[in-house]
């Protein structure tokens, strides 16, 4: 898929509505996002996260912490991880 392709994916999906209420993740809870146009699937823990509209969330297969924005398209695809 070329960066054209991605784009318009990308632009498609932002007309997804949220399968996960952002008022619904919590934090400790572990979380997963599916490969989307530019990123790979994913689980997650949650580490904190603010009413507003940013989640600092520890990626399961990597070392470091990262942040993900309420206003994120991946963000509409946020699920919880079933064990």
């Amino acid at each position: 898929m070329d960066k054209e392709e991605k784009f318009k994916l990308l632009i498609a999906l932002k007309k997804v509505g949220p399968l996960t209420k952002w008022d619904d993740i919590k934090e400790g809870e572990i979380y997963h996002i599916p490969p989307l146009a530019y990123n790979k699937r994913r689980d997650f823990e949650v580490i904190q996260k603010t009413n507003n509209n940013i989640m600092r969330v520890k990626f399961l297969d990597r070392d470091n912490f990262s942040t993900i924005y309420r206003t994120d398209t991946t963000s509409n695809f946020i699920v919880k991880k079933m064990i």
